[in-house]
């Protein structure tokens, strides 16, 4: 059995991901990577009023995701711009 988290990226950022340009999609996909290995990075902020909630960074862009450690899973809910990110939450 593998050590690592799945990360599971939800309907919404995953067409989130398809608008951006490659280059910064790669700099995602590589954030991603990294959140399989290791779901609380030291760049990782918990986020307030969301029980399991954290954010990292790559580059302008936040994601936004919930860890579960029981089923050893990451749930990426949001990427966008660090603009935008907040807005409607």
């Amino acid at each position: 059995m593998s050590s690592g988290y799945e990360v599971i990226v939800l309907r919404t950022p995953e067409k989130e991901i398809r608008r951006l340009p490659p280059k910064i999609r790669r700099q995602i996909f590589e954030k991603l990577l990294e959140l399989e290995a290791d779901p609380r990075p030291q760049d990782s902020v918990a986020l307030r009023g969301f029980e399991r909630g954290h954010r990292v960074h790559s580059g302008e862009y936040r994601i936004l995701y919930d860890v579960d450690d029981v089923v050893r899973a990451v749930t990426v809910w949001r990427i966008k711009h660090r603009k935008d990110v907040y807005r409607n939450l």
